[in-house]
């Protein structure tokens, strides 16, 4: 039987100038919201705001909480992140957020590239559907 282990992370939703900003990995090629797991202490709030400004290069402020997705995740062999065997029950925060400072150039090596995309952009290149629905709220929440 496999053992069950709860986790979480968290990101943002920036629009700036009607757009969304995502990132973009070449290898897979992945489409989607910067978001990560937490370091240290952190609560929800502060790991969404170091994750956007690592992922992303862009400074942001939260200006409310926008939702969440949850899914499983099972790996047929251990990784660096994930062990075999295990069941892990993932929920991601997503804020609402805008650009106080910071710019897409200074995103770090985890992303090939961070894009400014129209919400009809995002709907074409998401890769995760449970993220579309995120920033279309975000949208609808903004406006």
């Amino acid at each position: 039987m496999n053992k069950l282990v709860n986790i979480w992370s968290s990101g943002g939703v920036i629009i700036f100038e009607e757009k969304v900003a995502i990132c973009h990995r070449k290898k897979e090629n992945l489409f989607c919201l910067p978001k990560g797991t937490p370091e240290d202490d952190e609560n929800i709030e502060q790991t969404a705001i170091r994750e956007v400004t690592e992922e992303t290069g862009i400074i942001p402020k939260i200006i409310n909480k926008i939702g969440e997705v949850q899914y499983t995740i099972k790996k047929e062999t251990s990784t660096t992140k994930y062990k075999k065997d295990v069941e892990y029950n993932k929920i991601v925060y997503y804020y609402l957020m805008e650009k106080i400072g910071g710019d897409l150039e200074y995103h770090d090596h985890e992303f090939d590239s961070v894009l400014w995309m129209s919400l009809n952009e995002a709907k074409e290149k998401l890769t995760y559907q449970n993220e579309l629905s995120i920033v279309e709220k975000a949208f609808h929440a903004k406006n």
